[in-house]
């Protein structure tokens, strides 16, 4: 359902005040187009996941889905990538090389390597996420 959504974001800009996705990432959105001339964004770059374990879809943008033709490795450098989300209304970050889920013990965390290539793991607080 959202691929036709980016796909017209990528062809027309002022869409992304009206896709699907929270006016959240719109702004992140917009000055990330800012910054070069043929902006792109991946269908996975924003996606919906439950990420506090409340049984509702809560949504990610991942910069690692943004590109621009003109210029490698604009958004992301070597701590990884921004990772935006908004839970409940309240929206976190995180520079990310990657990341997943994994509920354990009914538990939801948000996982990602370390520069150590170990799983690190992140909970949300209900205001930020927390290394544990």
């Amino acid at each position: 359902m959202l691929r036709p959504l980016l796909l017209a974001l990528i062809a027309c800009p002022a869409a992304a005040q009206d896709a699907a996705w929270p006016d959240e990432f719109a702004a992140t959105i917009s000055d990330s187009q800012s910054m070069c001339a043929d902006f792109a964004i991946a269908p996975e770059a924003v996606t919906q996941r439950d990420l506090n374990g409340d049984g509702t879809l809560d949504w990610v943008l991942d910069t690692a889905g943004f590109s621009c033709a003109d210029s490698y490795g604009t958004f992301c450098g070597t701590g990884g990538c921004a990772v935006e989300t908004l839970i409940d209304g309240v929206k976190g970050s995180l520079l990310l090389l990657s990341w997943d889920t994994v509920t354990d013990g009914g538990t939801t965390y948000l996982t990602a390597p370390n520069r150590s290539g170990e799983t690190v793991r992140f909970l949300w607080s209900g205001n930020e996420w927390q290394l544990q």
